[in-house]
């Protein structure tokens, strides 16, 4: 890979062998396997010519993203459950049409596509000399990069618009931060090497899609506050996240706003895109999150954090947990305190 003059050639692009982990095969059952072992369960067929069927796949990663370079030869149909990662899929030759969330969108030169941890997701109308990069990320190590950013955890789980425009100068920035972090990765010498500098490395990667593609965060990230939203509910947001563990019920967020409580669930629909107790417990789940990432298993306990932001039923809430954040509250207080990624 080569660094590139604008963000509509090389992406990733010119796109050569690279190192690190290769599997190379012409049988779809071997194809199949190594697929699930590198990415995830799923469903593959060939429906283009069976016999330019040729499979390369390369993995290769670091703290919390990995990269993966997928060729087939031909035009292949492959379906997967729910990710459980944000996957950026770029095509350095050739296109691919994706699908998730009732959506599909191409993949092609100077455009990608960002996959949703949360939804299904096929690949169809593969050309024959379709070559893709993907790079997954960790929802978790993106929400504590984003928390960073924010000055405080996100209430909400991370959702990025699918359509990426590598074109765009925030987009085109984000591509040449993956085109350094492939470049270290292909060199034996680079800074990939480095378990310190690679946690580096992904960060940067972080921060650049962060930074580069919309998502559900961004007029935040950009001082946009909350715009339109009527004084009433600004109260209520404030009031949440000022005095979150003590908040009963959604009368005491009306009694607090002066609005009766079917006003104050159709302004916070309206404005915030929730109800105000699915704000509330998203708001708890964030802040247990972040005390538990911020103490140790001599200080306090999972089950006693969860006590003190509201969460009285530990097997739910720990269910919860997981499913926002990918690990049990448990493993998260024994995880090293303050880690950044």
């Amino acid at each position: 890979m080569e660094p590139s003059g604008s963000a509509g050639r090389g992406v990733l692009a010119e796109v050569v062998p690279p190192a690190g982990a290769l599997v190379h095969t012409r049988d779809l059952d071997e194809a199949s396997v190594a697929i699930s072992q590198a990415y995830a369960p799923h469903r593959l067929r060939v429906v283009g010519r069976p016999g330019r069927f040729d499979m390369r796949l390369w993995t290769n990663g670091m703290p919390g993203l990995d990269f993966g370079y997928i060729q087939m030869g031909t035009d292949v149909r492959l379906y997967a459950p729910p990710p459980g990662y944000h996957v950026v899929v770029l095509a350095g030759v050739g296109h691919v049409r994706i699908g998730s969330g009732g959506d599909s969108f191409v993949a092609s030169r100077g455009r990608g596509v960002v996959v949703s941890p949360r939804e299904p997701v096929y690949f169809e109308e593969w050309s024959p000399d379709c070559r893709l990069v993907t790079a997954r990320f960790e929802p978790a190590a993106l929400e504590r990069v984003l928390a960073s950013l924010l000055g405080a955890e996100p209430v909400h789980p991370l959702s990025f618009d699918p359509q990426l425009d590598l074109e765009a100068p925030r987009g085109g920035s984000f591509l040449r931060t993956l085109q350094l972090l492939r470049s270290e990765l292909d060199r034996a010498d680079g800074m990939a090497t480095d378990p310190v500098m690679a946690g580096s490395l992904a960060g940067l990667a972080m921060t650049g899609l962060l930074r580069g593609q919309a998502h559900n965060y961004t007029d935040r990230l950009e001082d946009t506050g909350r715009p339109g939203a009527p004084a009433a509910i600004r109260a209520v947001l404030e009031l949440i996240e000022a005095r979150a563990a003590e908040i009963v019920s959604v009368v005491d967020l009306a009694r607090a706003a002066g609005l009766s409580v079917r006003a104050l669930e159709a302004g916070f629909r309206r404005h915030v895109g929730r109800s105000p107790m699915a704000y509330l417990r998203d708001h708890r789940l964030a802040q247990a999150h972040a005390e538990l990432r911020e103490s140790g298993p001599d200080e306090t306990t999972s089950s006693a954090v969860a006590r003190r932001w509201g969460f009285h039923h530990y097997g739910r809430f720990a269910a919860t947990y997981h499913s926002r954040y990918g690990l049990s509250p448990a493993a998260t207080l024994r995880s090293p305190p303050g880690r950044v990624l």
